[in-house]
């Protein structure tokens, strides 16, 4: 029986080797204002291969945006983003089947939807004047210098390092804001990919360009998951919600 457990650990062992994932092609598709830039990457192990699509850039030149997008005003993200004058974005957090947000949705200063304690909802995305931040949600505090705000979840890299306990069985598109907490952000999109292999993706030297992700918080995925980018009025990305969403994530420079 100790002969079969030691076995049993071995193959576990060398499964998780052959289960690592590596970066097999990272490609810059242009320069966006502000600095910005739009890529594509590949992820693969032996056994599966994820696309990515993100476009990253730096705190000091461009900030992330709440566009709101309510039923009686509903636009889809090239519109939304055409009127807020950005280079790009991605959809946003979660929402009710009547499109009624899920957790806190803070726009231009002003709270559309109040913070919400729930087990999905980890993680905030906070944008004041001079700063943009993922907290935790128990870490979060309402501030009158809080210009935007979206809650969401799960966390998915914490501290460069893959949450643990994330599902491994689910497969759909994903949705993820990231950063270094060193002012090099990034919104990104993938293919279908469960939330366990995202983050370990999302932990890979590189795979946002040159800066390594320390926190990634996923936001609403699956068929809700959309991003673009577009510059010198060539679309560099263009990856479309399979129906419409609540709200969006913009990225715009900061001096717009």
């Amino acid at each position: 029986m100790r002969h079969c457990f030691r076995s049993l650990l071995f193959l576990a062992a060398i499964f998780n080797l052959r289960a690592d994932w590596s970066v097999v092609r990272w490609t810059s598709l242009g320069v966006l204002e502000g600095g910005a830039t739009a890529w594509e990457a590949e992820a693969s192990t032996e056994a599966r291969s994820v696309r990515l699509q993100g476009i990253s850039f730096a705190s000091g030149r461009c900030a992330l945006r709440v566009i709101d997008s309510p039923p009686n005003n509903r636009r889809p993200l090239q519109a939304a983003l055409a009127a807020t004058r950005a280079v790009g974005g991605s959809n946003g957090g979660y929402f009710h089947e009547d499109f009624t947000p899920l957790g806190l949705v803070v726009r231009e200063g002003e709270t559309l939807h109040s913070f919400e304690r729930s087990k999905l909802l980890s993680g905030v995305l906070i944008v004041r004047k001079s700063r943009m931040e993922l907290l935790r949600s128990q870490k979060f505090r309402e501030s009158p210098d809080i210009r935007e705000a979206l809650q969401a979840g799960p966390w998915l890299v914490e501290k460069g390092a893959a949450v643990a306990g994330l599902n491994d069985q689910r497969f759909a598109r994903r949705t993820v804001v990231a950063n270094d907490g060193k002012g090099h952000w990034a919104i990104i999109a993938t293919s279908a990919a469960t939330l366990a292999h995202a983050a370990r993706i999302l932990c890979l030297k590189g795979i946002a360009g040159p800066w390594t992700i320390a926190n990634a918080l996923n936001l609403d995925g699956g068929s809700s998951t959309a991003l673009r980018a577009e510059a010198n009025e060539q679309v560099l990305i263009d990856i479309r919600s399979f129906g419409p969403v609540r709200n969006y994530l913009a990225i715009v420079p900061r001096d717009r």
